[in-house]
This record gives C-alpha cells, sequence and structure tokens, in this order.
C-alpha cells in the first residue's frame, strides 16, 4: 500500500505540473503553494462500499465539495453513486473499470 501511495503522490505531482503548464504558470508554481512546512499533505482512504439490497431507502452522503487540491478517486465498477454538480444539476458519474477519476478541490478551484 505504501508503494500504491508514493505512485499516486507523484501521479498527484505530475497533474501539477500539467495544470502549471496550461494555466501559464512558472513550473512547479502549484507544487509549492501546496507544499508545507513538512512538505505536501498527501493522505489515501480506501473505503468499501457494498452493493445495497434496498438503494431506494439509502440518502447517501450530504452534497459536499472535496477541500483538497487534487484528489484521485478510484471507482468501483459495480456500486455507483458518484455526482457532480453543473449547471444547479447533479449529474450521474458512471463507473468505469480500470480509471481514476481527478477532481480538482476547492483549493484549485480558488
Amino acid at each position: 500500500m505504501k508503494e500504491f501511495a508514493q505512485k499516486l503522490e507523484k501521479l498527484a505531482e505530475y497533474l501539477l505540473e500539467l495544470l502549471c503548464e496550461n494555466l501559464g504558470l512558472e513550473k512547479g508554481y502549484l507544487k509549492k503553494a501546496f507544499y508545507g512546512s513538512k512538505g505536501p499533505t498527501f493522505g489515501t482512504k480506501v473505503s468499501n462500499y457494498p452493493p445495497c439490497p434496498k438503494p431506494d431507502l439509502i440518502k447517501g452522503l450530504r452534497a459536499h465539495t472535496d477541500a483538497g487540491g487534487i484528489i484521485l478517486l478510484f471507482q468501483d465498477d459495480k456500486v455507483s453513486g458518484l455526482q457532480l454538480l453543473k449547471d444547479d444539476k447533479w449529474i450521474d458519474v458512471p463507473p468505469m473499470r480500470h480509471s481514476i477519476v481527478i477532481n480538482l478541490g476547492d483549493q484549485l478551484e480558488v
């Protein structure tokens, strides 16, 4: 798991570099912005949500945004539930097997 998390951190750093390039920012600008006194804040969370036998009875999580910089999300290809807000409407994000959903968090939006 530790090796996997290190590879994800490298992927996130690469994505920050691509964002810098596409936004016309100097190389390394976003990495520096997220780099704290002890290095970047990087965490992993592993959750498993098994299929619910009565999904019509489930409310799910409250509507929220992700506060961080870059969020790398591995969806289960059997259990859906991820949505995004576009033009004041919630849109389902269909699960795609062997893919990573890249979400830009609030800090990057600002």
